[in-house]
């Protein structure tokens, strides 16, 4: 009895620290981006233990890095099956479900990881992108919520909370929460959305402009009232442009100043611009910096409608006839 029990514990014990090593391997493979060579060797884990629900679920994950969900799918079944009350496991059978456009499922395998784990803060945060595409405004502002209570940071709960507030016709606090994202995220493409919204829903307080082939995010440069003194706010932009000149000697940009019933004041405006970057990087050259001035508003689109602002300044990336 006693001679059973023993290789009943030693069998344990070799399971445990097999699942242990796959997990591992599996975690490091992922970390590193080696897909592919970590896609061998939890094969080869797998053939000598088909049973392991780590071996099954790490080659799962390895498979769904390379784009191939499809086979990514019966292996996180599989992992499941042997070991139920994992969360994490039935997250990914969930972004698996997603990849092949089946989004039914995906949801239920959310809510199964959130059963099991109610504070996974990526089960939470792709529910509410669940919810968001089916346009369940309230499902999926509740959770961004929760994801932004734990992380006040979280980038796609940040933006994707304005959407749905946006869906909830909820004006106030979607322009409260876009700029809220792009004071902590001023860059990237989800900026980049954040701003066109502003722009739709009236608010120029941030522009996108193209500089070379590049389309970035700027606030917009303002100016004490009645004179040419930048504003603080407004100089990380012209710094931001600077540095893209210098790093780009051949790209020229042409600094667009409107102040309505002012040309004067416009010009100076220009002139205080053009300054302000040469100071901040000497290394940018003065023909880089094309000026124009308008004693006239600057018409913009709203969405559909037309706005008229009395005092502006454009970036236009100068094209060479």
């Amino acid at each position: 009895m006693l001679k059973k029990l023993y290789c009943f514990l030693l069998l344990g014990i070799f399971i445990i620290g097999s699942t242990a090593c796959t997990s591992l391997k599996g975690e490091y493979y992922l970390k590193m981006a080696r897909y592919d060579e970590g896609e061998k060797q939890i094969r080869q884990a797998l053939a000598e233990a088909p049973e392991d629900p780590s071996a099954n679920y790490y080659l799962g994950r390895l498979l769904l890095a390379q784009d191939k969900p499809e086979k990514a799918l019966p292996l996180f079944k599989k992992a499941i099956k042997l070991k139920n009350d994992d969360d994490d496991y039935h997250f990914w059978l969930g972004i698996t479900y997603w990849a092949i456009m089946d989004y039914k499922n995906e949801r239920k395998c959310y809510l199964k990881a959130l059963s099991l784990n109610p504070r996974s803060t990526y089960a939470h945060l792709y529910l509410g992108h669940n919810y968001l595409d089916n346009k369940e405004w309230k499902n999926a502002h509740d959770q961004y919520k929760l994801v932004l209570k734990r992380d006040k940071y979280d980038p796609e709960a940040l933006y994707n909370i304005s959407a749905a507030l946006g869906g909830l016709k909820k004006s106030k606090e979607e322009h409260k929460a876009l700029l809220t994202y792009l004071k902590y995220y001023p860059d990237g493409q989800l900026a980049l959305k954040a701003v066109d919204r502003l722009n739709a829903i009236g608010d120029f307080s941030w522009r996108n402009s193209y500089i070379g082939k590049r389309r970035v995010s700027f606030i917009s440069v303002k100016f004490k009232k009645g004179t040419a003194q930048i504003i603080s706010e407004s100089r990380p932009s012209l710094q931001l442009l600077g540095s893209m000149l210098k790093n780009s000697p051949k790209l020229r940009v042409n600094i667009v100043v409107y102040a309505k019933g002012k040309t004067s004041l416009a010009k100076q405006r220009a002139l205080a611009v053009k300054k302000y970057i040469l100071g901040y990087i000497p290394d940018v050259e003065k023909q880089q910096l094309i000026l124009s001035w308008f004693g006239t508003s600057e018409k913009v689109r709203a969405g559909k409608r037309a706005l008229y602002l009395p005092e502006s300044v454009q970036f236009i990336t100068h094209i060479n006839n």
